[in-house]
Protein backbone atom coordinates (compact mmCIF):
# COMPACT_ATOMS: atom_id res chain seq x y z
CA UNK A 1 0.00 0.00 0.00
CA UNK A 2 2.82 2.30 1.01
CA UNK A 3 5.94 2.52 -2.02
CA UNK A 4 9.09 4.50 -1.79
CA UNK A 5 7.25 7.64 -3.31
CA UNK A 6 4.26 7.35 -1.39
CA UNK A 7 6.57 7.26 1.95
CA UNK A 8 8.40 10.04 1.32
CA UNK A 9 5.50 12.31 0.59
CA UNK A 10 3.98 11.61 3.88
CA UNK A 11 6.89 11.93 5.68
CA UNK A 12 7.37 15.72 3.55
CA UNK A 13 3.94 16.38 4.46
CA UNK A 14 3.60 15.50 7.96
CA UNK A 15 7.12 16.97 8.86
CA UNK A 16 6.09 20.08 7.15
CA UNK A 17 2.01 20.00 8.39
CA UNK A 18 4.53 20.30 11.90
CA UNK A 19 6.03 23.28 11.11
CA UNK A 20 2.19 24.44 9.76
CA UNK A 21 1.11 23.52 13.42
CA UNK A 22 3.96 25.48 15.50
CA UNK A 23 3.11 28.53 13.79
CA UNK A 24 -0.73 28.86 13.87
CA UNK A 25 -1.89 31.83 15.41
CA UNK A 26 1.78 32.97 15.66
CA UNK A 27 2.97 33.81 12.80
CA UNK A 28 1.48 37.56 11.65
CA UNK A 29 4.19 38.81 9.00
CA UNK A 30 2.14 37.91 5.74
CA UNK A 31 2.73 39.58 2.33
CA UNK A 32 1.20 40.39 -0.91
CA UNK A 33 2.81 38.43 -3.71
CA UNK A 34 1.09 40.12 -6.76
CA UNK A 35 -1.95 42.62 -6.98
CA UNK A 36 -4.42 40.03 -6.08
CA UNK A 37 -5.49 40.70 -2.48
CA UNK A 38 -5.82 37.01 -1.75
CA UNK A 39 -2.36 35.74 -3.04
CA UNK A 40 -0.26 35.94 0.43
CA UNK A 41 2.71 34.29 1.25
CA UNK A 42 4.44 34.10 4.75
CA UNK A 43 7.53 32.89 6.24
CA UNK A 44 5.98 29.81 7.16
CA UNK A 45 4.98 28.76 3.66
CA UNK A 46 9.11 29.29 2.88
CA UNK A 47 10.11 27.05 5.72
CA UNK A 48 7.59 24.55 4.70
CA UNK A 49 8.85 24.49 1.31
CA UNK A 50 12.14 24.44 1.69
CA UNK A 51 11.52 21.16 4.50
CA UNK A 52 9.40 18.95 1.68
CA UNK A 53 11.85 19.94 -0.99
CA UNK A 54 14.75 18.32 1.17
CA UNK A 55 12.76 15.25 1.64
CA UNK A 56 12.36 14.71 -1.94
CA UNK A 57 15.70 15.54 -2.78
CA UNK A 58 17.32 13.27 0.18
CA UNK A 59 15.70 10.21 -1.91
CA UNK A 60 14.99 11.33 -5.43
CA UNK A 61 17.78 14.11 -6.25
CA UNK A 62 17.20 13.47 -9.93
CA UNK A 63 13.52 14.12 -10.17
CA UNK A 64 11.80 17.33 -11.05
CA UNK A 65 10.56 19.69 -8.13
CA UNK A 66 7.92 22.27 -8.95
CA UNK A 67 6.99 25.01 -5.57
CA UNK A 68 4.85 27.23 -5.75
CA UNK A 69 7.33 29.81 -3.39
CA UNK A 70 10.50 28.61 -4.59
CA UNK A 71 10.01 27.95 -8.32
CA UNK A 72 11.13 24.89 -10.22
CA UNK A 73 14.07 23.12 -9.93
CA UNK A 74 14.21 21.09 -13.48
CA UNK A 75 16.29 17.67 -14.25
CA UNK A 76 15.84 14.99 -17.08
CA UNK A 77 13.25 12.98 -15.59
CA UNK A 78 10.01 10.97 -16.44
CA UNK A 79 8.86 12.07 -12.36
CA UNK A 80 7.99 15.45 -11.17
CA UNK A 81 7.12 16.19 -8.02
CA UNK A 82 4.14 19.24 -7.13
CA UNK A 83 4.51 20.89 -3.70
CA UNK A 84 2.32 23.63 -2.10
CA UNK A 85 3.85 24.07 1.36
CA UNK A 86 0.28 25.65 2.73
CA UNK A 87 -2.59 25.84 0.70
CA UNK A 88 -5.12 27.94 2.00
CA UNK A 89 -2.50 30.39 3.76
CA UNK A 90 -5.38 33.31 3.91
CA UNK A 91 -7.23 30.75 6.03
CA UNK A 92 -4.36 30.03 8.05
CA UNK A 93 -3.34 33.89 8.84
CA UNK A 94 -7.04 34.16 9.80
CA UNK A 95 -6.71 31.74 12.40
CA UNK A 96 -8.84 29.40 10.31
CA UNK A 97 -7.96 25.70 10.80
CA UNK A 98 -8.76 24.90 6.57
CA UNK A 99 -5.50 24.71 5.49
CA UNK A 100 -3.25 21.48 4.02
CA UNK A 101 0.39 20.85 2.68
CA UNK A 102 -0.13 19.03 -0.65
CA UNK A 103 2.48 17.11 -1.93
CA UNK A 104 1.35 15.40 -5.67
CA UNK A 105 4.22 13.01 -7.81
CA UNK A 106 3.70 12.82 -11.54
CA UNK A 107 5.05 10.24 -13.85
CA UNK A 108 5.20 10.48 -17.35
CA UNK A 109 2.00 12.90 -17.22
CA UNK A 110 -0.06 10.58 -14.95
CA UNK A 111 -0.71 11.32 -11.20
CA UNK A 112 0.61 8.72 -9.13
CA UNK A 113 1.17 9.59 -5.62
CA UNK A 114 -1.15 12.28 -3.78
CA UNK A 115 -0.91 13.02 -0.38
CA UNK A 116 -2.90 16.29 1.04
CA UNK A 117 -2.32 16.69 4.72
CA UNK A 118 -4.35 19.25 7.42
CA UNK A 119 -1.74 19.23 10.31
CA UNK A 120 -4.52 21.47 12.27
CA UNK A 121 -7.53 18.79 12.01
CA UNK A 122 -4.93 15.79 11.65
CA UNK A 123 -6.33 14.47 8.97
CA UNK A 124 -4.02 12.94 6.48
CA UNK A 125 -5.30 11.89 2.81
CA UNK A 126 -2.75 9.82 0.80
CA UNK A 127 -3.22 7.92 -2.48
CA UNK A 128 -1.00 5.88 -4.95
CA UNK A 129 -2.27 4.67 -8.30
CA UNK A 130 -3.92 1.41 -8.32
CA UNK A 131 -3.42 1.18 -4.29
CA UNK A 132 -6.47 3.52 -3.15
CA UNK A 133 -7.19 6.39 -1.17
CA UNK A 134 -7.07 6.99 2.74
CA UNK A 135 -7.71 9.41 5.68
CA UNK A 136 -5.22 8.45 8.32
CA UNK A 137 -4.97 4.14 7.34
CA UNK A 138 -8.64 3.85 6.48
CA UNK A 139 -9.58 3.48 2.77
CA UNK A 140 -11.80 6.34 1.53
CA UNK A 141 -14.46 6.74 -1.37
CA UNK A 142 -16.32 9.33 -2.89
CA UNK A 143 -20.17 9.70 -2.80
CA UNK A 144 -22.90 8.01 -4.15
CA UNK A 145 -25.38 10.70 -4.92
CA UNK A 146 -26.34 10.53 -8.70
CA UNK A 147 -28.04 13.51 -9.10
CA UNK A 148 -26.60 17.38 -9.02
CA UNK A 149 -29.35 18.79 -7.14
CA UNK A 150 -28.55 16.10 -4.34
CA UNK A 151 -25.36 17.24 -3.76
CA UNK A 152 -22.85 19.80 -1.89
CA UNK A 153 -20.10 21.76 -3.76
CA UNK A 154 -17.00 23.40 -3.19
CA UNK A 155 -15.84 25.99 -6.00
CA UNK A 156 -13.00 28.10 -6.69
CA UNK A 157 -12.93 31.33 -8.41
CA UNK A 158 -10.16 32.64 -10.68
CA UNK A 159 -7.24 34.16 -8.90
CA UNK A 160 -7.25 37.15 -11.70
CA UNK A 161 -10.09 39.87 -12.65
CA UNK A 162 -11.62 39.21 -16.01
CA UNK A 163 -14.48 39.88 -18.47
CA UNK A 164 -16.18 36.60 -17.89
CA UNK A 165 -15.32 36.54 -13.71
CA UNK A 166 -19.05 37.86 -13.29
CA UNK A 167 -20.30 34.31 -14.87
CA UNK A 168 -18.42 32.57 -12.29
CA UNK A 169 -20.06 34.31 -9.84
CA UNK A 170 -23.26 33.57 -11.74
CA UNK A 171 -22.61 30.03 -12.20
CA UNK A 172 -21.54 29.89 -8.47
CA UNK A 173 -25.27 31.15 -7.55
CA UNK A 174 -26.91 29.51 -9.72
CA UNK A 175 -25.35 26.03 -8.64
CA UNK A 176 -26.20 27.05 -4.79
CA UNK A 177 -29.92 27.59 -5.40
CA UNK A 178 -30.55 24.23 -7.13
CA UNK A 179 -28.30 22.23 -4.98
CA UNK A 180 -28.05 21.28 -1.47
CA UNK A 181 -25.27 24.29 -1.59
CA UNK A 182 -21.94 25.65 -3.04
CA UNK A 183 -19.43 26.59 -0.97
CA UNK A 184 -15.91 28.24 -0.91
CA UNK A 185 -13.17 27.15 1.74
CA UNK A 186 -10.03 28.55 0.45
CA UNK A 187 -8.24 25.82 -0.24
CA UNK A 188 -8.25 23.45 -3.42
CA UNK A 189 -6.20 20.30 -1.89
CA UNK A 190 -8.93 20.26 0.98
CA UNK A 191 -11.78 20.47 -1.56
CA UNK A 192 -10.35 17.55 -3.54
CA UNK A 193 -9.77 15.64 -0.37
CA UNK A 194 -13.18 16.09 0.97
CA UNK A 195 -14.44 14.94 -2.22
CA UNK A 196 -12.09 11.61 -2.09
CA UNK A 197 -13.64 11.00 1.19
CA UNK A 198 -17.96 11.56 0.46
CA UNK A 199 -17.82 15.30 2.31
CA UNK A 200 -18.95 16.79 -0.88
CA UNK A 201 -20.09 15.64 -4.27
CA UNK A 202 -18.20 17.90 -6.65
CA UNK A 203 -15.44 20.49 -7.04
CA UNK A 204 -14.29 23.51 -9.60
CA UNK A 205 -11.56 25.51 -10.41
CA UNK A 206 -10.76 28.02 -13.22
CA UNK A 207 -6.58 28.89 -13.82
CA UNK A 208 -6.26 26.28 -11.14
CA UNK A 209 -2.19 26.07 -10.26
CA UNK A 210 -0.54 22.66 -10.52
CA UNK A 211 0.50 22.75 -7.17
CA UNK A 212 -2.96 23.12 -6.07
CA UNK A 213 -4.28 20.22 -7.52
CA UNK A 214 -1.79 17.79 -8.33
CA UNK A 215 -2.70 16.00 -5.06
CA UNK A 216 -6.10 16.16 -5.14
CA UNK A 217 -6.10 14.48 -8.77
CA UNK A 218 -4.54 11.60 -7.53
CA UNK A 219 -6.66 11.00 -4.22
CA UNK A 220 -10.01 11.30 -6.43
CA UNK A 221 -8.55 9.16 -9.18
CA UNK A 222 -7.99 6.36 -6.42
CA UNK A 223 -11.03 6.83 -4.73
CA UNK A 224 -13.03 5.79 -7.55
CA UNK A 225 -14.15 9.58 -8.59
CA UNK A 226 -13.64 11.45 -11.59
CA UNK A 227 -11.38 14.26 -13.09
CA UNK A 228 -11.85 15.95 -15.86
CA UNK A 229 -11.23 19.33 -18.09
CA UNK A 230 -14.21 21.61 -18.96
CA UNK A 231 -15.37 19.51 -22.00
CA UNK A 232 -15.06 16.18 -19.98
CA UNK A 233 -11.51 15.02 -20.96
CA UNK A 234 -8.99 13.82 -18.97
CA UNK A 235 -7.44 16.98 -17.41
CA UNK A 236 -3.68 17.32 -17.63
CA UNK A 237 -2.47 20.18 -15.79
CA UNK A 238 -2.46 22.33 -18.69
CA UNK A 239 -6.38 22.71 -18.69
CA UNK A 240 -7.61 26.04 -17.85
CA UNK A 241 -10.54 24.28 -15.87
CA UNK A 242 -10.72 21.60 -13.92
CA UNK A 243 -13.78 19.74 -12.92
CA UNK A 244 -13.83 17.13 -10.40
CA UNK A 245 -17.23 14.87 -8.81
CA UNK A 246 -17.79 11.31 -8.04
CA UNK A 247 -18.60 10.29 -11.79
CA UNK A 248 -22.05 9.43 -11.05
CA UNK A 249 -23.16 13.24 -11.64
CA UNK A 250 -20.24 14.28 -13.44
CA UNK A 251 -21.88 14.23 -17.14
CA UNK A 252 -24.59 16.63 -15.98
CA UNK A 253 -22.58 18.60 -13.55
CA UNK A 254 -20.22 19.61 -16.62
CA UNK A 255 -23.42 20.29 -18.05
CA UNK A 256 -24.35 23.37 -15.52
CA UNK A 257 -20.66 24.38 -15.78
CA UNK A 258 -20.38 24.78 -19.55
CA UNK A 259 -20.33 28.88 -19.80
CA UNK A 260 -17.61 28.87 -17.08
Amino acid sequence: MINAFLKTAIHAAESSGQILADYFEKLHDFRQKNPNLRDVVSEVDILSEKNIKEKIKSEFPEHTIIGEELGQEKHDSEYCWFIDPLDGTVNYSQGIPLCAVSVGLEKNHEMIVGVVFNPLTEELFFASKDNGAYLNGKKIHVSEKKTVEEGLYVAAFSATASANKQKEYEIFGKMNDTTRGTLRIGSAALSMAYLACGRIDGFWVKNPCSWDVAGGIALVQEADGKVSSIKGEQFTLQDKILVASNDLNHATLLDQLKEL
